[in-house]
């Protein structure tokens, strides 16, 4: 008496999705985190580029703009740029490429550098 006859497909055909499922969901985490890394490190190289003692507004935007291209990730706007008396905020704003649905589409990085100064060796 074979009562159990297709228990075996009707297990697969449940626990296969469930398992493609986590797997993708796994994927996106990853990608998320990668886009996330990419715009750290451009918004960093943004602020230290308007940072520099030689640097300013176009340094800032080209850095940011050719670090995201070289790392080939795409940018939901153009990075911003927030400047006061002593630093510079750069903020870069990128799209995240989707694998799985439910997750974020965009992930947002500022970084905030002091300028550099010159101080003459008498005032140190």
């Amino acid at each position: 008496m074979k009562l159990d006859r297709g228990e075996t497909t009707t297990q697969v055909l449940l626990a296969v999705p469930v398992v493609f499922s986590l797997l993708l969901m796994a994927v996106q985490s990853a990608v998320y985190f990668h886009t996330a890394n990419v715009a750290s490190v451009a918004a960093a190289q943004g602020a230290a580029a308007a940072a520099a003692a030689d640097g300013g507004m176009i340094p800032a935007l080209d850095a940011a703009a050719r670090l995201i291209a070289e790392l080939s990730a795409e940018s939901s706007q153009v990075p911003s740029l927030t400047f006061t008396d002593s630093d510079v905020a750069v903020a870069v704003h990128l799209r995240v490429p989707q694998v799985a649905p439910f997750f974020a589409l965009t992930v947002t990085r500022v970084s905030r550098e002091p300028f550099e100064r010159y101080v003459a060796e008498s005032d140190r």
